[in-house]
């Protein structure tokens, strides 16, 4: 005679909420401004004023140890699972745990994808530049990188996470946003392979609103990299509008190695823009000078460790995770920063 085993049914609940909230999500679109006053500046600001107070009290990430934690959660279900045979049981709270993941983003910060653009905010020019002023920011962002190189030393983190902080504030008081509180501060992972292999320059991590920073990053880079993910903690979701506030930021210090690090972020995309859109672009790429190629080149060969397998599928992972987001372009957004700068420079004669 073999025991009774109580039958439950599957739960729907945590595949409707699945689907219905990235569908609300995505509806929210439809009412930017709404999402801005009542998300972005309201719910979204006091959550982030407390969630940043909070893991700023930590040097480690909680975030990391949270994915650890999950994934040890989905190992310790998977092989009870398979001694208990009971696969209804771990399928439930696999989909319960993904459910309260999804549910969580955008609660925490994912519907700030929702809000307006930023050129919205800022009233740029909506008139696409014309051939010349093309050539004349192509030709603004070569030549004052030239002038700007200098070698970067290595940085002092608190020095630095300071003057970008103070950048910012100086940035937004000539901005119609206000400045989104928070800490900040940014960390390191204790496993830097998760950012190596996967070609990860810097995360905000959405969970616990916390800034991470790869570990192997050059100095030429860190500045910028560090500004563009505090834009993120600001709600700025869009990649091309974290990298047009970073480049702000680091054009706007005193220091001039920080100036260098926003526009270093910059050129390659305008030499792109050159190399696309002028029959001399070959000769126009020929004025940077040999330093400059240089950093490109340490930048490069630090890529080049990681390049593989890993890295090709976590790029393709993260351009479906930004078209999932209403992001059309997917991870080319990145580059769309040079379009923003160009209508930027429009707008106030620069």
């Amino acid at each position: 005679m073999t025991p009774n085993r109580r039958i439950t049914a599957f739960p729907i609940w945590p595949l409707v909420l699945l689907f219905f909230v990235p569908m609300l999500a995505a509806l929210l679109g439809c009412f930017p401004k709404l999402v801005e006053s009542f998300y972005t500046q309201g719910w979204y600001s006091l959550l982030t004023r407390f969630l940043t107070a909070f893991t700023g009290l930590f040097s480690f990430s909680i975030s990391e140890l949270a994915l650890y934690a999950f994934i040890a959660s989905v190992l310790a279900i998977s092989i009870h699972a398979i001694q208990r045979r009971e696969w209804k049981a771990h399928l439930r709270w696999l989909v319960r745990l993904i459910a309260f993941g999804v549910i969580w983003f955008y609660v925490s910060w994912g519907c700030n994808y929702s809000r307006p653009p930023l050129e919205e905010q800022l009233d740029l020019p909506l008139t696409p530049p014309d051939s010349l002023t093309l050539r004349e920011n192509v030709l603004w962002s070569l030549q004052t990188t030239n002038a700007l190189w200098r070698p970067v030393q290595d940085w002092n983190m608190r020095s630095l996470d300071q003057e970008i902080e103070s950048c910012y504030h100086r940035v937004f008081e000539k901005l119609p946003i206000k400045l989104m509180p928070g800490t900040r501060r940014p960390k390191f992972l204790l496993l830097p392979a998760l950012f190596n292999f996967t070609q990860t320059s810097g995360m905000f991590g959405p969970f616990f609103h916390e800034v991470h920073l790869n570990s192997e990053l050059l100095p030429v880079e860190l500045p910028f990299v560090l500004a563009h993910e505090k834009a993120h903690q600001m709600g700025f979701a869009r990649e091309s509008e974290a990298n047009f506030l970073a480049a702000l930021v680091c054009l706007a210090s005193s220091d001039s190695t920080i100036n260098y690090s926003g526009h270093f972020a910059l050129v390659g995309r305008f030499a792109n823009l050159a190399m696309l859109q002028f029959s001399d672009g070959d000769s126009l790429l020929k004025t940077v000078r040999p330093e400059v190629k240089a950093d490109f080149k340490a930048v490069r060969e630090r890529y080049q460790k990681y390049a593989g397998p890993i890295s090709e599928f976590s790029s393709q992972t993260y351009d479906a995770y930004l078209k999932a987001n209403q992001i059309k372009t997917g991870v080319e957004n990145y580059g769309e920063v040079v379009e923003l700068i160009m209508r930027w420079r429009q707008r106030n004669r620069l």
